[in-house]
């Protein structure tokens, strides 16, 4: 488990974001409120669809999107502004700290997930990811 986590605040936006997350060399994170309350997390994957058209922005304006360059400067300039409250995900599963590395890594299965919160007493004190528990299994399976 990280204790020291990187937090990005729900109004930040996906620029914003995206420099943190590439700052730090991380996939995601959780997001914030008020009073550090967490209330979501953000993840590269949030990040990629949010900058990929979807099939309504394609039907707003075909010729928009047959257009490379046209397609780049509007797409970077509207999605720059607008807040990772409104992408990221907010049905935060979460592990309690006493929580095996066994059901941790069941729980990320199951819920396709890569990073858990870790919660004591309802409050989150790290996360876990699933490199983590990748490098206690090839330490504690594999010796490495």
């Amino acid at each position: 488990m990280t204790k020291k986590v990187i937090k990005i605040k729900k109004d930040a936006t996906l620029e914003e974001a995206a420099e943190i997350l590439a700052k730090n060399e991380i996939s995601g994170a959780p997001v914030v409120g008020k009073k550090n309350k967490l209330v979501g997390i953000i993840s590269e994957k949030d990040l990629f669809r949010a900058f990929y058209p979807d099939f309504r922005d394609i039907i707003t304006d075909l010729r928009l999107w047959l257009s490379r360059e046209k397609r780049r400067k509007r797409k970077k300039e509207k999605k720059k502004k607008i807040s990772i409250s409104k992408i990221m995900t907010r049905n935060l599963i979460t592990v309690d700290i006493d929580a095996s590395l066994i059901k941790a890594g069941s729980i990320m299965l199951v819920n396709k997930v890569s990073r858990l919160p870790v919660i004591r007493n309802g409050k989150m004190v790290g996360i876990i990811t699933r490199r983590d528990i990748f490098r206690r299994l090839l330490e504690e399976e594999m010796g490495i």
